[in-house]
């Protein structure tokens, strides 16, 4: 059977990036080692980043739906798509156990820049240089929402 990540994180199949992102910052704030010692918290907070590494990445989120609809459906799962599913989950686990070693602050900094690719920031130095305030601005913006939504969630 395969776990229902939209369930997990509490949105809808149809959410947007950010909605998926607000939703695991609200519960790894949840289940995190720092808020939860918990033993039921650990496995909780693997399904957590499970659940984000797939849907936050558009291939995996779009073959995780093909296979999330044919177990709601009762329809043979092909075992190329099975393993793809085990790999993920592998790799989950283990982006799982470098979070939890992470203070939940430095995770949830951490995620502002998920989504931003490198090459981009590098480009794009000289820009950013010339629009420092705003930079700051958005960066300030980012980081009062990841603290807010935090407390929202509480």
């Amino acid at each position: 059977m395969i776990t229902n990540y939209y369930t997990l994180l509490k949105i809808d199949p149809a959410s947007d990036l950010n909605t998926i992102k607000k939703a695991f910052r609200r519960e790894i704030a949840i289940y995190h080692p720092d808020n939860n010692k918990s033993p039921e918290a650990k496995a909780h907070f693997e399904k957590l980043v499970e659940a984000f590494k797939i849907l936050s990445n558009p291939e995996k989120r779009r073959n995780y739906n093909n296979l999330l609809q044919q177990d709601i459906t009762n329809k043979p799962v092909v075992i190329e798509q099975k393993e793809q599913y085990q790999d993920w989950q592998k790799e989950a686990k283990t982006k799982s156990d470098k979070y939890r070693e992470s203070s939940l602050t430095e995770l949830l900094l951490l995620d502002i820049f998920v989504g931003i690719p490198i090459d981009g920031i590098i480009a794009g130095t000289d820009a950013l240089l010339d629009s420092s305030d705003s930079l700051l601005e958005g960066l300030g913006d980012t980081l009062g929402d990841v603290i807010g939504g935090i407390f929202d969630g509480l």
